[in-house]
């Protein structure tokens, strides 16, 4: 049997979603993507108003290894679909004393940066970025890159050595004040677990990679924005044989005798298939895609969430000076604020939030002499005690009051365009489960064989893409996702009978466990 006679329903095309149907179409399934949108990416999207153009969600591209490894398995060079462009200074970081730290690949000038600051700092720094070399290695080859088969798998005494050498079993802010004693250098060094939705003081201290990944690697950034990713990943889709069907959402995975059959589309149209791989958030599909009685999701109540976001898409009369491409500026009390958002679920009352100005970089974002600004507060996912029509104009507020202290005190006055976007936003148009925009939490406990899985324990044939599944949230790790569950797909075919035919030029077959 053939694989050109299988039929695989892709629900969704946001960019695991993309990115697996690509590569499934390469070894010859017949695949279709339904997306309840009228285009690509899901909260990687783009929000265009008079000539005014922000991305919605992600804003930076970190590890380009790894997109390039999803464009050279499909046979591509990344060069022929996208344009980086390194971000150099990465980003000016903010404190509340008045000082700020501008971070740098540069060592010379971060050297400089850093004892200005903490005198002392930038040897104890060469070694905080010797650990994160390590662990961004140790992360791709041995936890994120690879399938575990259970708990027993994750915890065998080679993968074991690796999660005490990568630091897991650590908390990240303990971690990282081993190497730095002032408190700016330390939030400087931690907030980057925010890019996932997670307490620094929570989050394993692997994700010390972050900051190397910065540093080290390098910040990223496609010309046209972070939507030129969905973008790329759609054309090398219909280059492959996708077919998208846009404006047409899912109203139900269907299940019958304990495999899937395919999906019913919103209007009543059933889609048979062999096979469904759903790239709508994972607790939503649960919840809302599947027949309880058939797709169980025991624990549900027991998923801890990422944070969520309030978004200010400004589109300014003129450019303002003094903003870097990437800006952070920290509020009063941050560990106090991780437990504001995490714990007692309020927003803080001195917020931390990022400034992203992409005209820096590419001024073709906004008209002539003019700039887009992208602001994200990070707060807490949607709660009962958070009623947003009330919160967000304090939220908008003390963005301005603290942009005025820092030298902007007319930027208010110069919006020409304004949009914003809540955690009520996320959830609605993005069917992200209370809002939550990274998808679940990536705590101990919900990383590795903890996680929800790419295949579904119960419903045969029934698959998962994306951030909420294993390996976890991020652009690069969805890609990484995206190859992960093609090889369970591939396992699947194969234990079916079913015979690959790769297009011309696919990399051959990989067998894995299912």
């Amino acid at each position: 049997m053939s694989a050109q006679g299988k039929r695989v329903v892709v629900v969704g095309a946001g960019v695991g979603g993309l990115a697996a149907a690509a590569r499934l179409a390469r070894q010859g399934f017949d695949v279709q993507v339904f997306e309840k949108t009228h285009g690509p990416g899901g909260r990687c999207n783009q929000l265009q108003v008079d000539g005014f153009t922000w991305d919605v969600g992600p804003t930076i591209v970190l590890m380009p290894e790894v997109f390039e490894e999803t464009f050279r398995a499909l046979g591509r060079r990344i060069e022929d679909y996208l344009t980086l462009i390194r971000c150099d200074p990465n980003y000016r970081v903010h404190f509340r004393d008045g000082s700020d730290v501008t971070f740098t690949s540069e060592l010379c000038t971060m050297g400089r940066e850093l004892e200005r600051v903490e005198p002392g700092s930038f040897q104890r720094y060469l070694a905080f970025m010797a650990q994160g070399r390590d662990q961004y290695r140790i992360s791709l080859d041995h936890f994120v890159g690879r399938n575990f088969n259970g708990v027993r798998d994750y915890f065998s005494p080679g993968v074991l050595a690796k999660i005490f050498k990568a630091r897991a079993h650590r908390r990240m802010y303990a971690d990282v004040s081993r190497y730095f004693q002032d408190d700016r250098l330390r939030a400087a060094m931690t907030f980057q677990t925010m890019y996932l939705g997670v307490s620094p003081f929570e989050s394993p201290a692997v994700y010390g990679l972050l900051p190397f990944t910065e540093l080290g690697v390098g910040i990223w950034f496609p010309k046209g924005g972070l939507y030129a990713i969905p973008l790329a990943l759609e054309r090398l889709a219909r280059e492959e044989g996708v077919t998208l069907h846009y404006g047409r959402p899912v109203e139900r995975i269907l299940t019958e005798g304990g495999r899937t059959t395919g999906v019913r589309l919103v209007g009543g149209e059933v889609v048979a298939a062999d096979a469904v791989l759903c790239n709508a958030d994972l607790p939503y599909a649960y919840e809302k895609l599947l027949d309880p009685k058939d797709a169980p999701f025991k624990r549900g109540e027991k998923l801890r969430f990422t944070s969520s976001g309030y978004m200010l898409y400004l589109g300014m009369k003129k450019r303002v000076p003094g903003l870097l491409h990437h800006n952070v500026m920290f509020g009063r009390d941050y560990a106090g604020s991780f437990d504001d958002i995490f714990q007692r679920f309020r927003v803080p009352e001195d917020p931390s939030f990022y400034v992203n100005v992409p005209t820096r970089t590419d001024p073709s974002l906004a008209p002539e002499g003019k700039d887009s600004l992208y602001v994200l507060v990070p707060v807490p996912h949607q709660h009962p005690n958070l009623d947003w029509k009330v919160e967000g104009p304090k939220v908008r507020a003390k963005v301005f009051q603290r942009l005025a202290e820092l030298g902007h005190p007319d930027l208010e006055a110069d919006i020409e365009v304004e949009r914003v976007f809540t955690p009520d936003d996320w959830a609605g148009t993005y069917n992200l489960a209370r809002g939550s925009a990274f998808g679940l939490a990536q705590n101990f406990f919900q990383i590795g064989p903890f996680r929800p899985a790419n295949v579904d324990p119960r419903v045969k044939n029934l698959f998962f893409v994306g951030a909420s599944t294993q390996p976890g949230t991020g652009l690069p790790t969805v890609l990484i996702s995206a190859r992960l569950v093609t090889e369970r797909l591939m396992a699947w075919a194969h234990q079916q009978g079913v015979a690959l035919s790769p297009r011309e030029g696919a990399p051959a077959a990989v067998e894995v466990a299912a």
